[in-house]
């Protein structure tokens, strides 16, 4: 009988093989429409930078991504035309930053009134311990120079920084918070507050309401900052509200807004603000992401999105990994969950460039004692010295039985003959029966089972793939490979039948 291939969208990793009809495996592979995919490819469009990077930002002018850089010892600009290429290269690291390896960045743009010029202010502080209680200078520099940046006129902070309205805002230990004058990041800090007993780690601007606010996240709580000012004292422009304090946060680097919705990860469970905080329900990788999260790495975790296809990916050190070399997946508008490992021994940091449309990502490979800046979602290939090398991806459909057919259920082995590809596919694509015995019996991976969809058939015989093999419980791998592969899949069938009814093997 020919039956669809088509197991429901996302990768379940949690509880067992058998459970579920969701698909069971995949790398490098996202779900649109409910069907798989191939992620885009990614190349290499800079390969000087002299350290790992964890603090990203994008701006965007004359037709030029202007990306600044954060790492131990260095703030490194990169300056990026609409084609992809570096006409740009300039060192910004302040004067009399404090290096560290643990130093974290945080960037965001302000419009200076003395200058009358959109600024960077930054932030470096050793925050890869996320309590860390160092306070340390804020910086700033128009964006679109090169020059290096100098210090504001604002108290140090341990937190970081973010500008909400016209104001600078700064954050950090025991719930701290302080604001510049309007407009003007020279002067001193024109007031401050304590407004919870933790540390805050990130700020983020709520959009909407009529008046500039903002989310801050310390270490256990949540809270609305709120544009308020009183007119009897001038310098008292802010109301706080705690939203939560019964919450946590895995990362300062693993917040981000998707549509106005914030989602984060604590330090158990993943988690949203859409005006209240709750669960983002997740029945598929949490217990793998965090029975397998380094977590005395736990600073290096960061978010970036892929509006295109609704996705928010949180990149992650797997196992014993120092760096994120692992993705989770969440599609927000497929509602579900998948993974991939990332390629070349991870990634250290990724933001998307909104008006590019495309992120950017920093390597975490060394090769000849520097570090890549890659340009993703770009072809299909991995490109890197202008050398284009295939990436592989894959995805494994849900395991089939007759245990719970539309007959009631069969005590037999499911003998599989045909399969009908559909897919639209540039490269040749590789097909494998996959069986066991029982839930309990290992995967059976024969080399008969391993079949080859052509990219073009040359006649009736090829548009079809050709099985003899029969399992009690059944599932299907496809494979892409090959240089310049792509895939799109849809409605791929199997003729199917009852096999011979042994209860093994």
């Amino acid at each position: 009988m020919p039956t669809k291939l088509r197991s429901k969208p996302g990768i379940k990793r949690d509880g067992t093989r058998l459970e579920g009809d969701f698909y069971i495996d995949g790398q490098w592979v996202r779900f649109q429409r409910g069907l798989p995919r191939k992620i885009g490819g990614y190349y290499s469009t800079a390969q000087d930078l002299p350290e790992h990077v964890y603090g990203m930002n994008s701006f965007s002018a004359d037709a030029h991504q202007y990306l600044h850089l954060g790492s131990a010892n260095q703030l490194a600009q990169r300056v990026i035309n609409n084609t992809g290429v570096v006409t740009g290269s300039s060192d910004r690291t302040p004067a009399g930053l404090a290096v560290s390896p643990s130093n974290v960045w945080q960037f965001d743009q302000f419009y200076n009134t003395p200058s009358s010029d959109i600024i960077l202010v930054a932030h470096a502080a050793p925050n890869m311990d996320i309590d860390s209680q160092t306070d340390l200078p804020i910086y700033y520099g128009i964006v679109t120079d090169s020059g290096l940046l100098v210090t504001t006129g604002q108290d140090d902070v341990s937190g970081g920084v973010l500008a909400v309205g016209n104001y600078l805002v700064g954050f950090g230990n025991g719930g701290y918070v302080q604001w510049s004058a309007e407009n003007d990041v020279n002067v001193a800090t024109l007031a401050a507050t304590n407004v919870t007993q933790q540390k805050i780690v990130v700020g983020k601007r709520v959009r909407g309401g009529g008046v500039p606010a903002a989310l801050l996240w310390s270490l256990d709580s949540l809270l609305a900052m709120t544009f308020a000012p009183d007119a009897t004292v001038p310098e008292e422009l802010w109301d706080f509200d705690v939203i939560t304090d019964e919450t946590s946060i895995l990362s300062s680097r693993g917040v981000i807004e998707y549509d106005g919705i914030f989602f984060w990860v604590g330090v158990d469970r993943f988690m949203m603000y859409n005006g209240v905080v709750r669960d983002i329900p997740n029945d598929m990788n949490v217990n793998y992401f965090f029975d397998n999260l380094n977590f005395a790495q736990r600073q290096k975790v960061f978010a970036y999105k892929v509006p295109r296809f609704g996705e928010i990916w949180w990149c992650f050190p797997f196992g014993d990994s120092e760096e994120c070399n692992h993705a989770v997946v969440f599609n927000v508008k497929e509602g579900s969950w998948y993974d991939t490992a990332l390629p070349n021994a991870g990634r250290t940091d990724g933001v998307y460039a909104k008006v590019y449309f495309k992120p950017f990502m920093t390597g975490a490979e060394e090769v000849g004692g520097m570090f890549d800046l890659w340009q993703h979602e770009t072809g299909a290939n991995r490109v890197r010295a202008g050398v284009p090398q295939p990436v592989p991806s894959y995805f494994e459909t849900h395991e089939m039985s007759l245990y719970d057919s539309d007959e009631g259920g069969q005590n037999k082995a499911i003998s599989v003959e045909l399969v009908e590809p559909d897919f639209v596919q540039t490269g040749d694509l590789t097909v494998t029966a996959h069986g066991r015995a029982n839930a309990r019996s290992d995967v059976v991976d024969l080399a008969d089972n391993v079949k080859t969809i052509t990219e073009a058939a040359a006649d009736a015989s090829e548009q079809v793939i050709r099985f003899k093999t029969e399992f009690r419980l059944l599932s299907f791998k496809f494979e892409s490979n090959a240089l310049d592969g792509d895939y799109q899949a849809g409605d791929n069938v199997a003729h199917i039948q009852p096999g011979d009814g042994r209860v093994t093997q």
